[in-house]
């Protein structure tokens, strides 16, 4: 990319204004023919946004040269929808962002995609089908995207992680704030295995509440379609599955427990739209026209340590302190080591801090 081409150097300058919403920069850009044209027109400027925004404006363009040596010590990619690696997907939504801040592999963002999304708070039906679910679309060919919150979006990251495969993390904050904290090893991990993560947002971005929403018309717009694994009544997945019905997408819903208010969302989803229904990866891919890729199984190396762990978690789940008890590692040791099987398929965290072998 020219970093001298005002085009780009004007879509730089306004996706740093701070917390501007989309539709005021859409507003904007829709009254000029190309953007390189913000420069010459000040009072169209500081007509659209405000004094305060324009000037910030302005002061970004004069900055410009700092903000991409930043954004190049730290091995970020942007992307604008001028750009020919743009995804092709996203570009054809509505509100798509106008740039990209990439971490990773850019290539992944324009492969064929499949959103799993979900609550935050889940149960062991909800986590084994998203591990199942993710672990048989990553094996077919699909990229999976999610949203890199706890709860069903980290479980999908990771089952793509544990079989070597891509996946996109997408962030309701800038690429370099880590949230939350404790995925900074999934990240590691999806970049490790040809993924990327991805955002709208400026380097030094918090994720603010309202973020979460506009991040998600980029899951689903990312996305041939979006399948749920499990929802309440409440959850913000239900947003990114409105938002995917209303960008064409395909949707695909699992049904759960009518008893339990993990799954009232996804199920009163299922009585609007009965045909997302869907019971396996196989209905899923098959209503995609996708085809299983034939694979051989990995043999997982597994070393003392982590050998010390699952001879513990055999007589049933335990407890993070009973496991520092029974294998008399330490706390550093033995989060390292739960981390690693846990991406190697081995072993699940079943909430509260306790560990199960995978499967159990």
């Amino acid at each position: 990319m020219d970093l001298k081409d005002l085009t780009t150097k004007a879509l730089l300058a306004l996706q740093y204004v701070d917390e501007l919403g989309y539709k005021k920069k859409a507003t904007l850009l829709s009254a000029v023919g190309d953007p390189s044209e913000l420069f010459g027109k000040k009072e169209l400027v500081r007509k659209a946004l405000s004094d305060d925004k324009a000037d910030e404006f302005y002061k970004n363009t004069d900055r410009i040269d700092a903000i991409v040596d930043e954004l190049e010590k730290k091995d970020i990619h942007w992307l604008s929808y001028l750009d020919d690696e743009y995804p092709d997907a996203l570009r054809e939504i509505e509100d798509r962002p106008h740039v990209l801040f990439v971490k990773g592999n850019v290539k992944a963002l324009n492969s064929d995609c499949i959103a799993i999304v979900g609550s935050r708070r889940t149960t062991r039906y909800g986590e084994k089908v998203a591990d199942e679910f993710a672990r048989e679309f990553a094996r077919a060919g699909l990229t999976v995207v999610s949203g890199f919150a706890r709860g069903i979006d980290s479980i999908a990251h990771k089952a793509c992680v544990a079989i070597g495969c891509p996946t996109v993390a997408v962030f309701a904050c800038g690429i370099d704030v880590i949230y939350p904290a404790e995925h900074r090893g999934l990240l590691d991990g999806i970049l490790m295995n040809g993924g990327a993560a991805v955002t709208e947002y400026p380097l030094g971005t918090k994720p603010l509440q309202y973020h979460f929403p506009e991040r998600n018309r980029i899951i689903s717009g990312l996305s041939r379609g979006v399948f749920l694994a499990q929802a309440a009544k409440r959850s913000g997945s239900l947003i990114t599955m409105r938002l995917a019905i209303e960008q064409g997408k395909d949707v695909f819903v699992v049904p759960g427990n009518i008893y339990a208010a993990e799954n009232e969302g996804g199920n009163e989803l299922l009585r609007e739209i009965p045909d997302a229904l869907v019971i396996s990866a196989d209905d899923v891919l098959d209503s995609m026209h996708v085809k299983r890729a034939s694979s051989e199984s990995q043999v997982v190396e597994i070393n003392i340590t982590g050998s010390r762990i699952l001879e513990a978690l055999r007589d049933g789940e335990q407890h993070f302190e009973e496991l520092l008890e029974l294998t008399e590692l330490s706390v550093s040791e033995l989060t390292n080591e739960l981390f690693d099987l846990e991406l190697n398929g081995l072993i699940q965290n079943t909430g509260g801090n306790y560990y199960a072998l995978a499967g159990v």
